[in-house]
């Protein structure tokens, strides 16, 4: 829908599930399921020690009622469960937990992508 070629690889031996061609630039990406977690965040169980950047990309989070769809950079994942918010930014009362936050804007594909 964004005019970005989408591929999916043959066989199951592929650290990733998508293959996304942005500009002739191929990027590969883990797709996960995202659940809906206390307020407006939105978590995926992505063990970040699993994936190596050598043949993933992108970690995606995708919820079934497609709430939430987001990208983290799988360099800036840590940790077992990786956490984005869609929170206003304006509610979150202090720059601390804005800058905190892992605010859904910096998680979106175009943005995830230039960080790659």
């Amino acid at each position: 829908m964004k005019g970005y070629g989408v591929s999916f690889p043959f066989g199951h031996n592929h650290q990733y599930d998508l293959i996304v061609d942005k500009d002739g630039i191929l990027y590969r990406i883990q797709v996960k399921t995202a659940k809906h977690e206390d307020g407006n965040r939105y978590y995926i169980q992505a063990d970040a020690d699993h994936y190596d950047k050598k043949y993933v990309d992108l970690l995606a989070g995708y919820s079934e009622d497609e709430e939430a769809i987001f990208y983290i950079p799988v360099d800036e994942a840590s940790g077992k469960q990786q956490r984005v918010t869609f929170t206003d930014l304006e509610r979150m009362g202090s720059d601390k937990n804005r800058q905190q936050s892992n605010h859904i804007n910096e998680y979106r594909f175009c943005e995830a992508i230039e960080r790659v």
